[in-house]
């Protein structure tokens, strides 16, 4: 599965065989389940979907199964937008490092696309 890591190790994310978002308090080095933060409405099962947090922290976003680019709100765990980015499965998604409104994707359709 794919994972990312957020706020100086302090949240770890990972994709759930389960078409889940989930994640990991990860204070002090330990991981504990953080069982109100989850993200949910993709599809992720059976595939290795990154995930990728933006670079001011409000958003987490996924790739899914149908092609889709996924953006969820950090605070409130509701899906922000989605829409088609790749024939195929959308395998990887990247924020750019300093300008959180643009970010790259990547699919199976061979394709490596940068959003503006």
């Amino acid at each position: 599965r794919q994972m990312c890591i957020r706020d100086s190790n302090k949240y770890f994310a990972g994709q759930s065989s389960d078409n889940k978002i989930v994640i990991y308090d990860a204070k002090n080095g330990n991981f504990k389940l953080n069982r109100k933060k989850k993200f949910e409405g993709h599809l992720s099962a059976g595939y290795a979907i990154g995930l990728s947090f933006s670079p001011d922290g409000q958003f987490i976003a996924s790739g899914d199964a149908d092609g889709k680019v996924w953006f969820w709100d950090w605070k409130t765990t509701k899906n922000y937008s989605s829409f088609k980015a790749h024939q195929g499965v959308c395998c990887g998604i990247e924020w750019h490092p300093y300008e959180p409104s643009k970010f790259v994707t990547c699919g199976w359709d061979g394709t490596i696309k940068y959003w503006d």
